[in-house]
């Protein structure tokens, strides 16, 4: 069997492990909040073009 094969088997079996061991939520909790945050996204002045930051090689991180 090839490395990047038994890489493949063991992330899917990691996968399988993590979703049997947590509950993905069901309730609105988060899908309540998706409104107000689009609401309060819409009320955010957009930066123009012009006045963003000049960024150097050096900024990247």
């Amino acid at each position: 069997m090839s490395a990047s094969k038994k890489q493949r088997e063991r992330v899917a079996q990691v996968g399988e492990t993590l979703r049997a061991g947590v509950d993905v939520p069901t309730d609105t909790y988060i899908t309540g909040d998706i409104p107000l945050l689009l609401t309060r996204l819409s009320q955010v002045e957009g930066v123009r073009k012009g006045d963003r930051p000049k960024r150097s090689k050096g900024d990247t991180e």
